[in-house]
């Protein structure tokens, strides 16, 4: 038993009560690896190596998934960087993302892009180009780096430059499949050349940017921004014919959006298969991780907020979106019923009770509405995977269980009774050998507990 009550401790029934009731179907999957579940499993993979996007998982754990069943269509609602789209495809499966950060879809398009069509040596003269405009003294004051307040002195003064040089040069490319692998290209190496690094959910700062840093980060020698595109064109120029070769002729469809608003969009019965990790809801902002790769691509300080609250809720910063979802469904069985499942679901609202009485006692309150609404959202996704996936289909979904103030929050139950709900059967959780600590503070006050790191897999009812 993971849940135990102790006198004066908080309630644990309704936990407990879950965990007994899927206890059976949880186990240790030793196949499973924090590499394979994590974006370390593609760090050697043509293509899926040129954008660093952390929060994916690896094109092995695809595989592996597919090779357990039958499927021609595959979903992945919060597609990241298009790992699962990819694979499927190259396994000859129809796949489609949706994905609502555009960095994530602007690097599966340009896998796209160097796979279908695009000869070699026009990606390298172009790419050469490219390099040999960045030598030039001039540049344009309209193609500089639009710093909003997160990303100012995030580079020395003569990348600043050659980054406007690059931009430029990039836009007056008319090709679109040249221009999104050469604006991918770009957008890649943002980090390595500036003085930021990413961390959790902030950016950390090397203090030669002149910032006021608490905690200190010391970054080698910068490179020049022409060495750093130099390399990445050259995994580039390596990666294309094994691109070619494993994903020419079939394009998955990529969707730019919230699957909140997309995937009501669909119809029924499209997929046989959903392989997913949805955001955790663990306080972790991308808008801020990726801030520098989001203003290259043209998002203002403004843009960035929207972006924040359009995001899956995950931060303390996200307001709940129930207003939002009922003028975009209006009142429908659908809405009604996932907002009912959330309000009704004894071992959510057991832990918004410990978490409401001891308010006082938290670092950021806020982390009370990040619970209510991330499970509010993420029952109409449920919901939606449960009308969309075919009779028999499965659904495979990473995802992490979450604490706060001592108390865990057992998202892999919760969201599990959902999905039992709504038609599907939970075949498994299964468990990485080794879950995730607590954060030193909670460790001091709590000792150390262990999380569950899990993917659950999901079977729809064949009828």
């Amino acid at each position: 038993m993971i849940f135990t009550r102790r006198d004066k401790e908080p309630p644990t029934q309704a936990r407990s009560s879950l965990y007994d009731r899927f206890a059976s179907r949880i186990s240790v999957k030793n196949s499973l690896s924090r590499k394979l579940v994590s974006y370390q499993g593609n760090k050697d993979a043509p293509g899926l190596r040129w954008m660093k996007y952390k929060e994916g998982f690896s094109s092995e754990l695809v595989q592996s998934f597919l090779g357990q069943i039958e499927a021609k269509t595959l979903l992945d609602p919060f597609s990241g960087s298009g790992t699962a789209p990819l694979t499927a495809s190259s396994m000859g499966i129809d796949g489609t993302g949706i994905e609502i950060m555009p960095v994530g879809n602007l690097s599966a398009r340009a896998i796209v892009a160097a796979a279908n069509g695009l000869r070699h040596n026009d990606f390298f003269h172009a790419s050469q180009d490219l390099i040999a405009s960045l030598s030039s003294k001039k540049y344009e004051i309209d193609h500089l780096f639009q710093h909003i307040p997160i990303t100012e002195s995030a580079f020395p003064e003569q990348t600043e430059q050659d980054l406007a040089k690059a931009r430029k040069f990039v836009d007056g490319i008319r090709d679109p499949s040249l221009q999104t692998l050469l604006t991918l290209a770009c957008v890649s190496i943002l980090e390595e050349v500036s003085y930021t690094r990413k961390d959790g959910q902030f950016l950390r700062w090397d203090p030669r940017s002149g910032r006021k840093v608490s905690t200190r980060l010391h970054k080698s020698e910068l490179p020049m921004l022409a060495q750093a595109l130099q390399r990445r064109i050259g995994e580039i120029m390596i990666d294309i014919p094994a691109l070619q070769r494993m994903y020419a002729g079939s394009v998955p469809k990529f969707v730019d959006g919230s699957s909140l608003t997309e995937l009501r969009k669909m119809p029924d019965a499209s997929f046989d298969a959903v392989v997913t990790s949805p955001p955790y809801a663990n306080r972790y902002d991308y808008t801020r991780t990726y801030a520098l790769e989001l203003v290259y691509l043209g998002f203002d300080a403004d843009r960035l907020k929207e972006l924040r609250q359009e995001l899956l809720s995950a931060t303390v910063e996200n307001r709940s979106k129930r207003e939002l979802l009922l003028r975009e469904y209006g009142n429908v069985p659908l809405i009604e019923h996932a907002f009912r499942m959330t309000d009704n679901q004894t071992a959510l609202q057991e832990s918004l009770h410990v978490l409401r009485q001891e308010a006082h006692n938290l670092s950021n309150r806020n982390v009370i509405p990040l619970v209510e609404n991330y499970f509010t959202e993420m029952a109409v996704v449920v919901s939606e995977l449960a009308r969309l996936t075919t009779p028999g289909g499965s659904v495979f979904m990473v995802n992490d269980n979450v604490r706060y103030h001592g108390q865990e929050i057992p998202v892999d139950l919760i969201l599990s009774d959902f999905a039992e709900q709504l038609g599907f059967r939970c075949e498994a959780i299964w468990t990485l050998n080794r879950g995730k600590g607590n954060s030193s503070q909670q460790m001091g006050r709590f000792g150390r507990q262990e999380l569950r790191k899990c993917v659950y897999y999901w079977r729809k009812s064949d009828g």
